[in-house]
């Protein structure tokens, strides 16, 4: 990129803490290039291990697309907010448990060619249970499944949200060196 020249992007739409931004660039050659990026907070996702070997995951209901995802507690960071406060907020709000570790497993990019915010993945553990709290207009139902269940659901493909993927993903080494899925 070093031959590549920024210019002047112009926001197109706001939206809270959304922007949509027309990025444009002079490429090496010459020629102009125009391409639109979404501006967004980043965002935060716990893998947590509860002490009888179970993750705490939320059955999330997406409205716009009309889907109930069965995804790992995430959310977007306040302004201000480290990575590891906003997981940590996150996963007391939406499934009721506080962890006493949080360990960073992971950071990814969902869409490097449209966006500029990133995930970080963290691993809990020492969790223990509270109460649910999720923010208004968020419509989420806790559950905890057995590490085992939650791996079989995810190589049967019945786990489809991008952020629970990588999560899991991710968490996956780690687990099998706690002992809690088989060695492959």
């Amino acid at each position: 990129m070093a031959k590549w020249h920024h210019l002047p992007s112009r926001v197109v739409c706001r939206l809270g803490r959304f922007r949509v931004v027309e990025d444009r660039w002079r490429t090496p050659a010459g020629a102009s290039l125009v391409t639109p990026l979404v501006r967004s907070p980043s965002f935060s996702v716990v893998v947590g291990v509860t002490g009888d070997h179970g993750i705490p995951m939320v059955e999330n209901l997406h409205p716009s697309p009309g889907l109930r995802l069965l995804e790992l507690p995430a959310g977007r960071l306040e302004p201000g907010e480290t990575a590891r406060a906003g997981a940590r907020r996150e996963l007391e709000e939406e499934t009721g448990w506080k962890a006493r570790k949080l360990n960073l497993i992971g950071r990814y990019y969902p869409n490097p060619h449209w966006g500029v915010f990133r995930g970080h993945i963290f691993l809990g553990e020492g969790l223990r249970l509270g109460r649910a709290h999720p923010d208004p207009g968020e419509f989420v139902r806790p559950v905890v499944l057995p590490v085992r269940e939650v791996y079989r659901r995810l190589k049967l493909g019945r786990i489809h949200g991008g952020s629970t993927l990588v999560g899991l993903y991710l968490a996956e080494h780690r687990l099998r060196e706690m002992g809690l899925l088989d060695a492959d």
